[in-house]
């Protein structure tokens, strides 16, 4: 019965562990690791990027997912364009991580919380027991769609904000860049970020 008891607890928790914590390097970049924001500033574009930022439903998300929040300025006269496909983080291993939509991850969360576990006392005799609770509706979480980063067109002067999504990274990760890709009146340019990976 300890056995089984130990078993249940671990399947309740095993979703718990420490999520890593993402400092910002300065690399060019202007850095509040306190904050843990980092910003660039050219001649036509601000970028502002900023880890554990997350402050919204699922309150947990950083445990499943990367999120980073992430705001676009235009400082020209002419539009600036961001695809999904032109960002990504780069691991000290060179392994890729592509950004996630916002439907990709509250179905990650649906599926890692389908299986539910209850607990039950009884005081006479005295055990512990365990049974299936139904019936079971997937919950939803409007907050990630609600706050994650539209792509598409920045117009002139305006700003575009919001969270990027990225798979969870290992534990032996050390280091992880942002790599952020736009275009501005037809010319591609980029900007990285670069972030030390500390984990609990």
């Amino acid at each position: 019965m300890k056995k089984l008891f130990l078993y249940t607890c671990f399947i309740l928790f095993a979703g718990c562990a420490p999520a890593p914590k993402l400092l910002p390097l300065e690399d060019g970049l202007k850095v509040n690791r306190e904050n843990f924001m980092s910003v660039y500033e050219g001649e036509q574009v601000k970028i502002l990027v900023k880890a554990q930022a997350w402050k919204y439903s699922p309150s947990d998300l950083s445990y499943y997912v990367t999120p980073l929040y992430m705001e676009v300025k235009n400082l020209s006269q002419k539009n600036i364009s961001i695809d999904r496909h032109g960002i990504y983080l780069l691991d000290d291993k060179g392994n890729q991580y592509n950004a996630l939509s916002p439907g990709e991850v509250s179905s990650m969360l649906s599926y890692s919380v389908g299986f539910s576990l209850g607990i039950a006392y009884y005081s006479s005799p005295y055990w512990f027991g365990w049974y299936p609770y139904y019936p079971y509706y997937p919950p939803t979480y409007p907050d990630i769609l609600n706050y994650a980063f539209v792509y598409g067109t920045v117009e002139p002067k305006a700003t575009l904000k919001g969270f990027l999504y990225f798979q969870k990274l290992p534990k032996e990760i050390k280091n992880v860049t942002l790599k952020i890709t736009y275009r501005v009146n037809g010319e591609t340019k980029s900007v990285s970020f670069p972030f030390e990976v500390k984990n609990k």
